[in-house]
């Protein structure tokens, strides 16, 4: 049975975490998510559009973008990835981790299957993957040995002038060989309004499509695969305010208003993507190998103040026209490859070893216009080769206990130069290798035929990486810290429970060592590490089907994520002063999470009509370190409907339904002195605000 079957059997589940069945294969095998010794999840590809739908489907998963595409903050269990840094939770795309959090927030269309393991997993993904592992799997051409049936066309309008289709086919050239085609066309013109330009400002249009084509040659199962993605639109949907002075810190009610800055932001970006597996099956095993190429630019202009007008700075005439324009472009090229051998999963005693090699190429300018007094922008040139060797075997003592263990090594050398991007001047060159063995023990037991548990030992890294140029009297330095994770985890998964229930719960501790945050400091964008963060937490979900047409059930997740040690130089009166942020609060993810869910559906006729309603919560967020800047409580509900009549099907999402707002990002006066300055009106606080309610209508037509 191939990857490619596994994943075609879950897909076209309802919306939301899948009930039945559950086999993943994020872990490079088949399995059932009952039976993997950690916290497990499926997600249903049915409604979901980007790494957003993601997250809101699994509690403890968070998902901000902020004002330019690509940028983002992805945390699960208070791992956060944040706007310049790698990446600390592992996105997978058809068995390719990323090679840069920029590719995260890509629209996703043709997928069949999401898995989600939470926890980290540096000893299967090496890393990067302190958080856990987001895993996407696309539909292949090929199922069980035969041509790909998933063929459709759809189209989708709704409020924001939200206009998209689209499609997907598959077609057999020959005995050996059969290409599937998919792509997607999505225009909105947005949801948030900028009251000085009186015009809304989130829009944006993306173009995709994909090609893979599966056939054999020399004893191999080879799939071929080509993506290509342009994505154009707003920019600098961002908001200020004297939120601190203000509201003592609290981002809700009247000081969270729309844009009012004098400057309309821009963006694109373009990313190429090809990709070939070939797999080949022996008596003893199962060989994997992948090769994939990735080519990602992008270009956004903006302003940093969002205000109307010219700017003081400490009452002094400094800005004219604003902080305006800024812009930041990007490029990213990464080469990965991977081998795999996978025993033949029958005996007592399997194991996998591996080889992974990822050479990563981003080159950056910081072009931040009148932040530079005159200055020319520095051009930031980063090189990373990554190399790793990777293994685990797994022994079933007895039919009830289960142990396995695993174990990856990473190597990260990196190299970056700086100089001035119009004279190309070289001004310095760092390099550094970052190194670690990343090991996972776990085991689980099932009591009887309706109770598994189990406990996990795991730790992983995140590497550390080059900041811009300190100056004498900066807080940060020219090099920035691995960050380690060392992680316990214990959980229960209890099954066929009174109303066809099913229970699952797990607590666990991380303890974080050099955590890395970002933050922007002396008009430059750096990192810093932070000496010792505890995250403690647990989480738990349930469902119950008391009648055949009725299913609800629930899920929470707490990551209660504290500074254990870390004082540093006050960002607004300089050295000697200092601040003591220990006891402060992780930023940029809430405390905790929560959803309530219910789904009825009934037949008539040849109609059958299902109806899913979410509540959702997300608890309190704090934002940059000082935790001045937070976001309260809040719940907001999601509906969805679908009828499906033989091969047509019908569906109304409505997200928001009550049009709650919030900010879903913050950057504080209390954190540098640039905002603390500005006038007239300061100081100010910038934040973005969440788009309000969205509701659309969907037509499917399956051939």
């Amino acid at each position: 049975m191939s990857i490619s079957w596994t994943a075609f059997v879950v897909a076209g589940a309802a919306a939301g975490i899948t009930q039945t069945p559950e086999i993943i294969i994020v872990r490079g095998k088949l399995e059932t998510a009952r039976d993997v010794p950690a916290s497990a999840i499926t997600v249903s590809p049915s409604g979901i559009l980007s790494a957003d739908d993601i997250a809101n489907a699994v509690p403890g998963v968070w998902m901000i973008n902020d004002q330019d595409p690509g940028t983002n903050i992805l945390s699960i269990r208070g791992a956060t990835t944040d706007r310049l840094q790698q990446a600390s939770i592992a996105f997978v795309m058809d068995g390719l981790p990323l090679a840069d959090t920029e590719l995260f927030t890509s629209r996703l269309f043709d997928v069949a299957k999401i898995d989600v393991l939470k926890g980290p997993q540096g000893a299967l993904y090496g890393k990067n993957a302190a958080g856990g592992v987001i895993a996407v799997f696309n539909q292949s051409a090929r199922v069980g040995g035969a041509t790909n049936p998933d063929t459709f066309i759809q189209t989708r309008i709704g409020n924001g002038g939200v206009a998209e289709l689209e499609f997907g086919k598959s077609y057999a050239v020959s005995d050996v060989l059969t290409v599937r085609a998919a792509g997607v066309w999505a225009s909105a013109q947005g949801w948030i309004d900028n009251t000085t330009l009186n015009k809304r400002v989130d829009g944006s249009e993306t173009k995709a499509m994909r090609i893979a084509t599966m056939g054999r040659a020399l004893g191999f199962d080879l799939d071929v695969r080509l993506m290509w993605l342009e994505e154009e639109g707003g920019a600098a949907w961002a908001s200020s305010n004297n939120v601190t002075g203000k509201n003592q810190g609290r981002l809700k009610g009247a000081v969270l208003i729309n844009p009012i800055g004098d400057f309309e932001g821009r963006a694109s970006r373009r990313w190429v993507r090809s990709s070939a597996t070939a797999q080949r099956v022996f008596s003893t095993g199962r060989l994997d190998l992948l090769i994939a190429r990735d080519s990602y630019q992008k270009r956004w202009t903006e302003e940093l103040d969002y205000r109307p007008g010219p700017l003081t700075f400490f009452g002094l005439p400094a800005f004219p026209d604003g902080i305006q324009p800024i812009s930041q472009p990007i490029d990213v090229r990464a080469t990965t490859l991977q081998a795999r051998w996978t025993s033949e999963l029958r005996g007592p005693l399997n194991f996998q070893i591996g080889a992974f090699a990822q050479n990563t190429e981003k080159d950056r300018v910081d072009d931040f216009g009148p932040l530079l007094f005159g200055s020319l922008p520095l051009a930031y040139v980063t090189r990373s080769r990554q190399l790793a060797l990777f293994g685990g075997a797994e022994w079933r003592a007895s039919e009830r206990w289960l142990v396995e263990a695993q174990g990856r090594i990473d190597q990260d050398k990196r190299k970056q130069s700086i100089s001035v991007s119009k004279s190309g001047v070289q001004i310095e060159t760092r390099q550094g290798v970052f190194e670690r063995f990343q090991p996972r023990i776990a085991t689980s037991y099932r009591f009887g035929p309706n109770i598994r548990a189990y406990a996990s030992y795991a730790a992983a890294f995140r590497p550390g990486g080059f900041n811009p140029r300190p100056g004498d009297a900066s807080i940060w330095t020219a090099t920035y810290r691995p960050e380690v994770t060392v992680s316990y985890e214990i959980g229960a998964k209890l099954d066929s429970l009174p109303l066809e229930g099913r229970i699952d719960g797990a607590v666990f501790s991380n303890r974080v060592k050099d955590f890395q945050f970002y933050s922007f400091i002396d008009n430059q964008s750096v990192t810093l590490n932070v000496d010792e963060v505890l995250v403690t937490g647990f989480e738990a979900s349930a469902s119950f089907t008391p009648l055949p047409q009725v299913r609800f059930g629930g899920s929470y997740a707490l990551a209660q994520g504290k500074i254990k040690s870390f004082r540093s130089t006050d960002p607004l009166l300089g050295s000697p002063a200092t601040r003591d942020y220990s006891g402060k609060t992780l930023p940029n993810a809430p405390r905790d999470t929560a959803k309530i869910w219910g789904v009825f559906s009934s037949a008539f006729k040849e109609t059958r009509v299902e109806v899913r309603l979410d509540a959702n919560y997300a608890g309190t967020t704090f934002y940059e370190i000082d935790n001045v800047l937070r976001s309260p409580p809040r719940w907001w509900a999601d509906v969805a409907l679908n009828a499906d009549a033989s091969v047509w099907t019908v569906s109304l999402k409505a997200e928001n339904v009550t049009d709650e707002r919030w900010a879903i990002s913050a950057f504080g006066q209390g954190t540098t002195g640039l905002l603390a300055g500005l006038g007239p009106g300061g100081p100010f606080d910038t934040f973005t605000i969440n788009r309000g309610r969205k509701i659309s209508v969907g037509l499917r037509r399956e051939f």
